[in-house]
């Protein structure tokens, strides 16, 4: 772990050189280093080798505070890890080994050195776990809130990435973990609340969400050709499938995997669950026999089974494209709702989506 001679300097006093230079000593002590890259950080670019055979994924995530993250809800190293998680999540959903990312950084000039080298300790820490060297990026001054920015880069077989237009009629809908514990999270540190029985695991879930970069590489080895990543909640991101796919989601409420903590907490557990988006849980649809392939891949890794939770059917006249069966056993249209950036609550209500 790096030394910092004072650790709680403004950055505007430390100045960029010395800031980047010690931000290069603790990317350096995650000791990731792969062969594929032949020139990182000290450039002006990295050079980076892709594997032969293997297609190239982009993503990118910015992360603005007041909107993304708050410093008095979480740790600089948390949001570290967040920041990069959110990227590893997307690579999940497309069936890619994440190899590295570039990480970018607006700064106010008011945050302390201590902040940025914790902040890229939470980095490297999840970097490290999943063997995502960070190799390289950019440093400006921003005269309004801090900003994250983090592009990954990974590798996938060409005939192995998972889409969302590749649904079909009959297709088993799945998703590999709990609904809703990070929206819980959330409203427990919106209502200043965070005492509650079960609040370690819903606030964990805001904000250390963990990638299932694992789970996408399994799916995709599996045959499942169709996922996506739950960021904007069930609800928000199922009908992209549905309409890139040109199919019609039943779902069915009573198998929904909704964490006995939240339905004991809030009252619209199932608003939080349903629509509360950044789970970062893997959304997937397969054709029966390739679900059950996956079943049992599962097992054999000792991951979790994924929970199914509906099927897809032909598409319907009036363009409702999601049915959801209650616990009356009646099938209703459900009103299809992602977290929208620009909606004129989302910038006072809605902190921490991405």
């Amino acid at each position: 772990m790096i030394q910092t001679a004072a650790g709680v300097r403004p950055v505007s006093e430390v100045g960029e050189f010395a800031l980047i230079d010690g931000i290069r000593k603790v990317i350096g002590g995650a000791r990731v280093s792969l062969r594929q890259v032949a020139l990182g950080i000290g450039d002006d670019a990295a050079v980076w080798q892709p594997t032969s055979g293997r297609a190239l994924a982009v993503t990118t995530d910015m992360l603005v505070e007041q909107v993304h993250f708050r410093r008095d809800w979480s740790e600089a190293a948390q949001i570290g890890h967040r920041a990069l998680a959110v990227n590893l999540s997307d690579m999940a959903a497309m069936g890619a080994l994440p190899r590295f990312a570039v990480v970018s950084l607006g700064l106010t000039g008011k945050e302390t050195d201590r902040w940025v080298f914790d902040l890229y300790r939470g980095l490297t820490a999840l970097g490290q776990r999943w063997k995502v060297q960070i190799i390289g990026g950019d440093i400006v001054t921003s005269p309004g809130q801090t900003t994250i920015s983090v592009t990954a880069h990974g590798e996938v077989h060409p005939a192995r990435v998972m889409r969302r237009d590749a649904a079909q009629v009959g297709d088993v809908i799945a998703v590999t973990g709990p609904l809703g514990l990070a929206a819980g999270g959330l409203r427990l540190l919106t209502e200043g609340t965070t005492r509650r029985d079960g609040a370690p695991g819903m606030l964990a879930a805001h904000r250390t969400p963990q990638p299932r970069v694992m789970h996408g590489l399994l799916l995709s080895w599996a045959g499942v050709r169709c996922a996506m990543d739950l960021s904007d909640g069930l609800l928000g991101d199922l009908p992209r499938i549905c309409t890139a796919s040109d199919v019609v989601a039943n779902l069915e409420l009573s198998r929904m995997p909704v964490p006995q903590a939240l339905r004991w907490h809030f009252p619209d557990w199932q608003e939080l669950a349903l629509r509360g988006g950044e789970d970062f849980e893997l959304l997937f649809t397969a054709p029966p026999e390739v679900f059950a392939r996956v079943e049992r891949i599962f097992k054999r890794f000792n991951l979790q089974p994924p929970t199914q939770i509906g099927e897809m059917v032909k598409p319907r006249k009036d363009a409702q494209v999601l049915m959801l069966r209650g616990y009356d056993l009646i099938r209703r249209p459900v009103h299809s709702g992602a977290f929208d950036h620009f909606a004129p609550a989302a910038l006072s209500t809605a902190l921490g989506r991405s």
